[in-house]
């Protein structure tokens, strides 16, 4: 009876472990099958991943016109990608990878950053020097040294592609966001689509005699939103003075002189980006402030104020000489293509004044604004004529642009989104 028994128990236990010997097995079986499913969808992301970098390093890098060779091979995986461009500066990339079988998509938009969005940006210091009593607001970069004389004072973030040079012991600058190296990337300017965007709905002003003489501008800004202005080409007379609506003189916002210089001021209550370009004449290309230019409402006072203003120089933005004309505000971002903010007969001032920015600058280089001695009582360099460059950032400017204001050659990542993959059941 016994043997029996133990026959039984024998043959009881031969079954359980034989159950569960095959459900272990089915359970390995899932795990690997688990496992070999999430290293191909891990791969094909990675992928993925991979030709989105791959777009826009050639797209940065190579051309802008570059286009995808689909299908493209990275590694093992089978890469498809796929470019548009919803808006201008606006760059939306999906890449699509295979891996196995298995299927991965990655999206991102990317956008050109705006100029604007930079307290200052420059391309070379040459030899002129962040001096004491200029204050510089918002990220700061050049693609040189940045030159200090004496404590000028940087409020933001300090990028530079070589590093920080001092006049000398006596220098000490203020960096209260620190400084980095960072690549440089070069101050472009394309005016082909300015120029198309102020054919199709801006304003164009340009030599109708077609005699290719320079044309000169008058702008004066009014609070109530309309603009005065007249004009002349070549040596000729001004032109009766016009009084009209900003938005009818320039429906998008866009007002350009080809082969001419603009002369601005006033109190803008609108927006408007103001273009001179000089195409070959060494006289034309600039943008001259005579006097103050401000908006309508102060974006310090009021944060939702919508008044913006673009200043766009082919060849600089000038101060001009007036003694008797004191400090200067500008409320602006300002791209200088041939060189920056110049300060006509700086040395010659009487005394020293304050040139008060509300905004950016853009520019090849750093332009002396004023002349400075060494002031044994105070143990620092202070300036005695001329203009301290006193700037203040436009935080708007962090998220939105003068019209059509010039962008940076490369498209930066704002987001990203990948796409779901369904797990199988392997059970």
């Amino acid at each position: 009876m016994s043997g029996k028994i133990s026959l039984i128990l024998i043959l009881g236990f031969s079954t359980i472990f034989t159950f569960y010997g095959l459900r272990m097995l089915e359970s390995k079986n899932s795990s690997a099958n688990n496992f070999y499913f999430y290293y191909n969808k891990s791969q094909a992301n990675y992928s993925a991943i991979s030709g989105i970098y791959l777009a826009l390093t050639n797209i940065n890098k190579i051309s802008s016109s570059w286009e995808p060779s689909n299908p493209t091979f990275i590694g093992n995986a089978r890469v498809y990608i796929n470019l548009t461009f919803p808006s201008v500066g606006i760059l939306r990339i999906r890449s699509i990878a295979n891996f196995n079988g298995i299927t991965d998509t990655v999206i991102v938009i990317a956008k050109q950053k705006s100029f604007s969005s930079y307290g200052n940006y420059y391309q070379q210091f040459n030899n002129v020097w962040a001096a004491t009593a200029d204050t510089f607001d918002g990220a700061f970069h050049t693609n040189d040294y940045v030159q200090c004389y004496g404590n000028p004072v940087f409020l933001g973030k300090v990028t530079t592609a070589k590093g920080i040079k001092l006049w000398d012991n006596k220098s000490f600058p203020e960096f209260h966001q620190g400084w980095k190296l960072e690549s440089a990337d070069p101050v472009q300017f394309d005016t082909s689509a300015m120029r198309l965007a102020a054919y199709s709905n801006g304003k164009v002003f340009t030599d109708t005699t077609k005699n290719n003489r320079d044309t000169n501008l008058k702008l004066t800004f009014l609070s109530d939103g309309n603009v005065k202005y007249q004009w002349k080409i070549g040596t000729g007379a001004w032109s009766p003075e016009v009084t009209t609506a900003l938005s009818s003189l320039s429906p998008n916002g866009l007002i350009m002189v080809q082969k001419g210089n603009v002369y601005v001021q006033g109190n803008l209550n609108g927006q408007a980006t103001i273009v001179a370009t000089h195409k070959g004449s060494s006289s034309a290309g600039i943008v001259y402030i005579e006097k103050s230019i401000t908006y309508a409402e102060n974006p310090n006072i009021n944060p939702n104020s919508d008044d913006f203003l673009g200043i766009v120089a082919e060849r600089r933005v000038e101060i001009p000489f007036d003694n008797s004309r004191g400090d200067i505000d500008i409320h602006a971002s300002i791209f200088s293509v041939a060189g920056g903010i110049t300060v006509a007969n700086y040395q010659n001032y009487s005394s020293a004044y304050k040139m008060n920015i509300l905004g950016s600058v853009s520019g090849l280089k750093v332009e002396p604004t004023a002349k400075y001695v060494y002031n044994s009582t105070l143990k620092r360099y202070v300036p005695t004529n001329g203009y301290s460059y006193i700037q203040k950032y436009d935080r708007r400017f962090d998220l939105q642009a003068p019209p059509f204001f010039p962008k940076l050659k490369v498209f930066t990542p704002l987001s990203w989104y990948q796409g779901q993959v369904i797990i199988p059941n392997f059970e």
